[in-house]
C-alpha cells in the first residue's frame, strides 16, 4: 500500500492556465488576480517556462470560485481556505504520528491511535458503525484496531 501511495504522489499532473480556466470555471482574469493576491501559486517546471497549476492548486481555486460564487469576498474566501487546509493538516498529522491499526468487521471501522499518553496500558480505538462514532479505552495487549 505504502508504494501506491509513493506512486500517486510522484505523479505530476499540471495544466496551462487555460485548461485550469476551463476546468475550475475562473476565469484567466481571476486566476492571475488570486494568484497575484497571493491566494494560489502556479508552479514552473524550467526556468523561464510557462506557469502550471497543480491538481492541488485547481482544487484550490475550485473553492474560491465556489465561496465567491455564494457571496463571499475574495479575503473571506482565502480565511476560509486557510482554515480548512490548517483542519486537514492536522488531521493528517493525527493519522501521520498515531494511526497505529486500522480494521474492518463487516459494518464496523476500528481505527487503533494506540497508547493513551496519560494511561499506561491502555490504546485509543475510534470505532465507526455507519455515522456513529464511539472512542473507546482498549487494553494494549488486545488485537490492532
Amino acid at each position: 500500500m505504502d508504494s501506491i501511495v509513493k506512486k500517486l504522489k510522484s505523479i505530476d499532473i499540471s495544466m496551462g492556465i487555460g485548461e485550469t480556466s476551463r476546468i475550475t470555471g475562473a476565469t484567466v482574469t481571476q486566476i492571475r488576480y488570486w494568484e497575484k493576491k497571493g491566494f494560489i501559486h502556479p508552479i514552473r517546471h524550467q526556468t523561464g517556462g510557462n506557469k502550471r497549476y497543480s491538481l492541488k492548486t485547481m482544487t484550490k481555486i475550485i473553492i474560491i470560485k465556489s465561496f465567491m460564487d455564494d457571496g463571499y469576498t475574495l479575503a473571506k474566501a482565502g480565511e476560509m481556505i486557510k482554515a480548512h487546509y490548517q483542519d486537514v493538516d492536522t488531521f493528517r498529522t493525527i493519522v501521520t504520528q498515531r494511526l497505529v491499526g486500522l480494521t474492518h468487521d463487516n459494518d464496523i471501522t476500528r481505527l487503533n491511535l494506540g497508547p493513551i499518553d496519560n494511561d499506561d496500558g491502555f490504546n485509543l480505538v475510534i470505532e465507526v458503525r455507519g455515522k456513529q462514532v464511539h472512542l473507546l479505552k482498549r487494553p494494549q495487549s488486545h488485537e490492532p484496531g
